[in-house]
């Protein structure tokens, strides 16, 4: 129960928002403020327009998961670690930005009690990684192209249920391979 002076506070604080021309405004519920850890913040305050091709599926699947930038060793090989916490159906964080194409490391860390499974893009074919609870695994891709790439637990019904990921790979794409390009005439029938 909120006592009466936080009660008077939160009306405040969410007019000052409003004034400030804050788009994320709506945000400001104790279900969504729970959520936002310090991986969700910087997804929203990076990637704010990523949810402009599918709205309905980017920005409700990756909002709590967060998003990390992949590290990049001596090597030339990038690094993300990504964990399924406990009692949720997610990734952890669920975006990987790499700041370009090349292999990527991903460390798993399974601290559900599901046993859960991650399908990974890489070029050439996809790789699986199983992950039995209270484990981890260790997978290496390779995206060389610029893009946006899937990942998910086809487990059951896990992905339905929000275990998708995202991998955002940097760079410059083709022209004829860039999805904000004019619209195209449509064939005639």
């Amino acid at each position: 129960m909120l006592r009466p002076r936080a009660v008077g506070v939160l009306p405040v604080l969410i007019s000052l928002v409003a004034l400030g021309g804050c788009d994320y405004v709506r945000m400001l519920r104790p279900s969504v403020l729970s959520e936002l850890t310090p991986p969700v913040a910087r997804l929203v305050d990076e990637l704010p327009d990523l949810d402009a091709p599918n709205k309905a599926t980017v920005a409700q699947l990756y909002a709590v998961g967060g998003l990390s930038h992949a590290s990049e060793g001596a090597d030339g090989v990038m690094h993300a670690n990504i964990a399924v916490p406990p009692h949720r159906m997610m990734w952890e964080p669920a975006v990987i930005d790499m700041p370009h194409g090349g292999p990527l490391e991903l460390r798993f860390s399974n601290h559900d009690e599901a046993f859960h499974m991650a399908y990974l893009p890489s070029d050439g074919g996809r790789q699986m990684l199983e992950l039995p609870s209270g484990e981890g695994g260790l997978a290496r891709i390779r995206l060389d192209q610029p893009g946006l790439y899937w990942f998910g637990c086809p487990v059951a019904d896990h992905v339905g249920r929000g275990m998708l990921g995202l991998i955002i790979v940097r760079g410059e794409a083709p022209a004829a391979a860039r999805l904000d390009r004019p619209p195209q005439a449509r064939p005639s029938s």
